[in-house]
């Protein structure tokens, strides 16, 4: 089973969910579960590490928990959380682009979106009723990778819902989904939380002051992004790199940027991956640039960058920055419009201000 279902769970009277800065999502959810109010079919949307696994992992611990301590709340000590921990609960599955590469036919080939065969495993899975607890639970990662013939395959099991069935479409891209699944789904959507919120959690993790200021301070919101950088120091690396590579971007002279533009779009067909994930940074940095030139430093999303950014931003003025994220923002529309990469980070680096 994937490690969607790895979310840590306090154990005892203190048991709950632990999606930090999302608490209305969550005090909903647990309010469900503990009225038997839970919906068929769930869409759990936000960016790449806001907690998505962790609140799924939750929901189907509440759903089967054999002891828990108060209404709509999971134990994380009983034979079920401990089973659901470890990726063995008979009743709790996870499906997603890597358990797809992993059962395929063909094991050397590339998987980037969940194939119709998936979706009726998916289905069928999801048909099959409880052998141990009183719910089927069937959690699908990478939900925006399934194509429509996909979604289509997938809309009778949500038409027709198994009365102990609950399914979790988890998406960074929910209208990425046919209006048809959507419509048939509840959705939820998770956001990322203040800096503060992130360095308080992992501090509560075990985490020292200064390193859980500094993880905090490269997450952009993202608690769960947070606790697996914890426990990596490579995933942090790269974050910092990629945050530092970007600030230089946006730091320097016209000439450059121009260039950096150029020589990002030359390489985006084989590296799109790491150049949107540039571009969003930006995004990021031009946001914390306009909260550093208004004095309002509690909810940068790079808090890392700050002191960098503060002597620059004196020199411009609001409507500025403003139109430098404008900028930013059509870029990434250009890029997944397919405009010209080269073209699209061209026009997005001339409406930056000049240092």
């Amino acid at each position: 089973m994937a490690s969607v279902v790895d979310a840590p769970i306090r154990p005892g009277p203190d048991a709950g969910w632990p999606l930090v800065g999302n608490e209305r999502v969550t005090d909903g959810l647990r309010q469900a579960v503990a009225r038997a109010e839970v919906r068929h079919a769930y869409v759990v949307s936000g960016p790449v590490g806001t907690g998505k696994g962790a609140l799924a992992a939750t929901l189907a611990r509440a759903l089967e928990c054999l002891a828990p301590p108060g209404p709509g709340l999971p134990c994380g000590e009983c034979r079920a959380c401990r089973k659901i921990g470890r990726g063995v609960h008979p009743d709790v599955t996870v499906f997603d682009l890597e358990r797809q590469a992993t059962v395929s036919e063909k094991p050397g080939s590339k998987h980037t979106s969940l194939a119709i065969e998936t979706v009726r495993e998916i289905s069928g899975t999801a048909a099959l009723r409880p052998m141990e607890a009183p719910w089927r639970v069937v959690i699908v990662e990478d939900a925006e990778t399934m194509q429509t013939v996909a979604q289509q395959a997938l809309l009778k099991t949500l038409e027709e819902p198994p009365p102990f069935m609950v399914l979790l479409l988890l998406t960074d891209d929910p209208e990425s989904l046919l209006p048809t699944v959507r419509s048939r789904c509840q959705g939820i959507e998770l956001r990322p939380v203040s800096e503060a919120s992130v360095r308080d959690s992992l501090v509560e993790a075990g985490a020292d002051t200064e390193t859980a200021s500094m993880v905090a301070g490269l997450a952009a919101g993202r608690i769960g992004w947070a606790h697996r950088a914890l426990a990596d120091p490579g995933l942090l690396t790269r974050q910092r790199e990629t945050v530092d590579e970007a600030l230089r971007w946006m730091l320097a002279d016209p000439y450059d940027r121009v260039v950096t533009a150029f020589r990002l779009g030359d390489t985006y067909a084989k590296r799109r991956v790491e150049v949107l994930a540039s571009v969003r940074t930006l995004l990021g940095l031009w946001r914390d640039a306009l909260l550093v030139r208004l004095a309002l430093p509690g909810w940068l999303t790079y808090g890392s960058a700050a002191e960098t950014l503060r002597p620059v931003v004196e020199d411009w003025d609001v409507a500025a920055i403003q139109r430098a994220s404008h900028a930013v923002l059509a870029c990434l529309r250009d890029l997944e419009g397919n405009v010209r990469p080269r073209l699209a980070l061209e026009a997005m680096v001339t409406q930056w201000p000049v240092r």
